[in-house]
């Protein structure tokens, strides 16, 4: 059970063993190799990599990877942990960020990244079958083909925490070519954004999906397009569907293979397809999302807070030349460079985030 370090100016011929012997990338760490118990902390910065899992943890040790957003394991400084499919961050060069290299990698947990740019296949991918795979506070961004697959015969894996912002493809791909019972898949307090399909199953029973909010024009937020083994079920409690617009909020395949209550849906094509559609829970209402909108008055009324929607400092958007640009954006921010951004929002490296700024409020 031992403690190892990746980051910045490392080298993969250091141990590993502290922050002042790191390594240089996440393979280097793992061919170290890892083992049963160990914690990895990732520090701050871009890794063009991807991370192939060669070894597995155990039930009572776990190996993981931590991305030390805050700085606390690392360099004391903190910020975005990033594993990217490209190299040059204008187009995709690898199928994924982290794959278990289609063998069965057991306890294995990934926390605090930024995952982007693939070409076309997940963000990432587990195809070997493996067991009890955990991803929490991790942000999924367009990729190639969607946010996270998990094929395979694997069980007992956790996503939690994350935002799945795809554009292709499904949030999550959960599938066998053979019927999978009592999976144990926990999907649960994520928040999924557009796509194809918000959630893909096949063939894959016993999966729980609870305390997400799905929003966006997908064609389905929960989809079961091949049907479970007899017997099994899908559990949906306490998610809130909002604007699926396209075909509907959950489509099964058969009679009994949905188990739902306790959901919020409203503004869909439909709320429950497929089989006999079963009406809504008894306890499953038609209530609006209405989400907490001041983080768009405060930017559009020249505050200084970073929004979901302003460019990286590594975006290659950034002083590009355009036709006849704004003379200002949203936020009211004349040009800062040398050209005006393409998008609604200038690039502005001295807005203020919440990991580095508390604020007072004074009253007068």
């Amino acid at each position: 059970m031992t403690i190892r370090y990746v980051g910045s100016g490392g080298n993969d011929a250091n141990s590993g063993l502290s922050w002042a012997l790191r390594k240089l990338t996440l393979n280097g760490v793992e061919d170290t190799p890892v083992a049963a118990g160990d914690t990895v902390y990732v520090g701050a910065g871009t890794y063009r990599e991807l991370l192939t899992v060669d070894v597995s943890g155990t039930a009572d040790n776990p190996i993981s990877y931590i991305g030390d957003y805050r700085g606390a394991n690392t360099d004391g400084v903190g910020g975005v942990v990033r594993i990217t499919g490209s190299d040059d961050d204008k187009s995709a060069t690898r199928a994924s960020c982290i794959t278990d290299g289609a063998a069965a990698r057991n306890y294995r947990t990934f926390a605090g990244f930024q995952l982007d740019t693939t070409t076309n296949d997940s963000l990432v991918k587990l195809s070997g079958g493996g067991t009890n795979t955990t991803i929490y506070n991790c942000i999924f961004l367009p990729s190639g083909s969607g946010s996270i697959r998990l094929s395979g015969t694997g069980t007992n894996h956790a996503v939690y925490s994350c935002l799945l912002w795809h554009t292709q493809g499904s949030g999550m791909l959960v599938s066998h070519s053979a019927t999978v019972s009592a999976s144990g898949i926990a999907i649960y307090n994520n928040t999924i954004l557009s796509g194809a399909s918000g959630i893909l199953i096949t063939r894959v029973g016993g999966i729980t999906i609870k305390n997400n909010t799905f929003v966006g024009r997908m064609g389905r937020c929960i989809y079961i397009d091949t049907a479970l083994a007899g017997g099994q079920t899908l559990t949906v409690y306490d998610n809130t569907f909002y604007a699926c617009a396209s075909t509907a909020a959950i489509t099964i395949t058969a009679d009994g293979e949905l188990v739902e209550d306790y959901n919020a849906f409203y503004g869909n094509a439909a709320n429950i397809t497929g089989g006999t559609p079963p009406a809504i829970g008894a306890h499953s209402v038609a209530y609006p999302l209405l989400p907490d909108t001041r983080w768009f008055f405060e930017m559009v009324n020249g505050g200084r807070l970073v929004t979901p929607f302003d460019l990286a400092s590594y975006s290659q958007l950034i002083d590009l030349a355009g036709t006849s640009p704004s003379a200002a954006d949203m936020r009211g921010t004349g040009t800062v460079g040398a050209q005006r951004e393409w998008g609604a929002l200038e690039y502005d490296a001295t807005l203020l985030n919440a990991a580095t700024t508390r604020y007072v409020m004074i009253k007068h």
